[in-house]
Parts: C-alpha cells; structure tokens; sequence
C-alpha cells in the first residue's frame, strides 16, 4: 500500500535512525529498515496518542511471555508517538523477528494467546470493542448502504454495480438479523470467566503472517476471533470435519459458555466477508479480476448459508436443550 511504501519509510525513519548502512527488508508486504539487529517500520496513525502508549505496553506485555515477532510503537518523544508528514500522521513501529514463528495460530495456540491476554492486568479503552458489537455492525451496514446509494447515482454502470445493487437488500437483512441476534445474547446470563475481554485481532488472520502488528490488535471477546477462523474455513474447500476439528480443539483448550457460543453464532452471522469485499470493490467497480472474486464469493455465499443453517448439528450441539436460539432460514 502507498502508505508503506519504501519511499515512505525512507523518508520518515530517516529523520529518527541512521538508515545510512540499513538494509531493506520485506515483511507482510510491509518494508522497513534493519538497524541494530531490529527492523523499524512505519505504520500510518489512526487515533489519539494515548492508544499508542497502550498498545505498546500490551506489546511488551506479549513479548515478555514469549511473542517476539511483535511490531510494537516506539515514541518518538516521551509520550509522543504520532509524526506528521505531509499532511498525513504515522507511527514508527520495531520488531526483532523470530522465522521460526509464524500466524495463524494453530486452534490450541488461539486459546492460549486468549488465555493469556485476559491475564493482562490493564484495561485497554482505545482499543476495546467488547460489547459493542451491536453499534459497530450498525454502522457498518449504514455505510453500505451510503455506499450502494452512491453507486445507484453513478455512471457508466457496470456488471459489478449491478451484482451489489441486487444482492443489497440480502446483505442488509443479513446484517441487521445479526445485529438483533447479537442484541438479544447481551441478555445471556450463563457466563464464565472465560467471557472476559482478551487480546484479539481486528481481523483473525486466515492467511500466514510472519509477524503480529501492533495496529490489528483489539481488546474483545475471545468469540471473536474464534468465529472468523471458523468462517474461513466456511468459505473455503475445507472439509466440514476441519471446520469442527478446529472448533473442538480451541473448546477442549478452553470451553466455550452459552453466552460465547452465542457470540460465535452472532458473528458468523454477520456478514462482514460481504462487507469487507465491498469495500475492496468500491473505488475500483470495473477491475475485472475484482468482479470475479466477487462472483466466487458470491457462489460460495450459498455453501456458507447452508452451513450456517446446521451450525451447531455440525459440531454435535443440540441448541434447544441449551435454549440456544437459531435462526430459521
């Protein structure tokens, strides 16, 4: 992305490191300069500077438990982390990476690293998103609705215009299912310890990451990530038995609540994998290798309802005894 670019990086490390003798390196498709046996990076800033202090502090909290491959902030001053360089903020970011670590994790190593983040002995605000699913998810089916509204006043339309603009109202529904689904598990009392907000990722990564950047960790419930591996493995090949190895793997590590079923539940209901193509799509609706991922997505959307609608059956839970509510598709 133009954001990290070599240019970029060169330019702004230059100011604070002595990149004369360092070398460039690519990790993630992020360059950064090797210095004094760690790599420097830039990150563009979104927030307040107090977020940056926090999410240092749970980095070098991670760190000292054993994740070295973490890209932390640096300030660039005492208790300034934030550069502004053409009219664009950014945060200098370092990490002394291991090879021999690598995301995702496996089911037993999510658990773990969720074991361990609901050990931190701080609240992290900046970054927290634990209970506010229902809002977030509001907002994101308003901006696609903006966004749809937009695409009917443009012109020349195309083929990918025409996809969304019909399967829209689907979306939608979807969405606010979900939104009210989740509402409704916020009443849930069969809780645990268990349930308490953890380290999470904005996104839990489904495809392999050498390192763990500071920038998509978030502070939430431990559902979170587990149902976005789970919908990975909906939305790909992967055999149903995966799917429920996957699941039972993280459970028997660390048993699940009515209340974090639910969670999950919501979630895969959510349809964020939609929501998130969308927004890969918006700026470029006539990119043609775009339109066929969309089609694809599209098609496989039909498997993943399907799973969906035997979800809990699939991994040998009886939802009506647990008075659990399922949708009716």
């Amino acid at each position: 992305m133009m954001d990290r670019s070599v240019y970029a990086v060169k330019e702004i490390i230059a100011d604070y490191i002595d990149i004369s003798n360092a070398a460039i390196v690519e990790f993630d498709q992020n360059p950064g300069y090797v210095h004094n046996g760690e790599v420097y990076f830039v990150i563009p800033a979104h927030g307040r500077e107090g977020i940056y202090q926090e999410l240092q502090h749970a980095c070098e909290f991670l760190q000292q438990a054993g994740f070295k491959n973490i890209v932390s902030p640096i300030p660039i001053e005492e208790s300034r982390y934030q550069i502004n360089k053409n009219q664009r903020h950014y945060v200098i970011a370092k990490a002394k990476p291991d090879s021999s670590w690598q995301l995702p994790f496996s089911a037993q190593g999510l658990a773990d690293f969720h074991e361990l983040g609901s050990s931190y002995p701080y609240h992290l605000p900046g970054i927290s998103t634990y209970g506010q699913w229902k809002t977030l998810w509001g907002n994101r089916i308003d901006q696609f609705e903006s966004g749809i509204r937009h695409w009917h006043e443009q012109r020349p339309v195309g083929e990918m215009h025409r996809l969304w603009v019909d399967t829209a109202p689907y979306i939608i529904g979807l969405g606010e299912n979900a939104i009210q689904y989740v509402q409704e598990s916020e009443q849930e009392t069969r809780h645990q310890r268990k349930d308490q907000a953890t380290f999470t990722f904005d996104r839990y990564l489904s495809d392999k990451k050498k390192l763990l950047w500071f920038d998509q960790l978030r502070y939430d419930h431990p559902a979170r990530d587990l149902s976005e591996a789970l919908r990975n493995y909906m939305l790909t090949d992967h055999s149903p038995e995966q799917l429920t190895s996957f699941f039972y793997n993280y459970h028997t590590r660390s048993p699940l609540s009515i209340f974090g079923l639910r969670l999950v539940y919501a979630r895969l209901l959510f349809p964020v994998h939609l929501l998130d193509k969308f927004d890969d799509v918006y700026q470029n609706p006539f990119d043609e290798s775009l339109l066929k991922e969309t089609k694809i997505l599209f098609k496989r959307q039909k498997r993943y309802e399907k799973q969906l609608r035997h979800f809990f059956q699939s991994l040998g839970i009886n939802p009506a005894p647990l008075k659990i509510p399922v949708l009716d598709w």
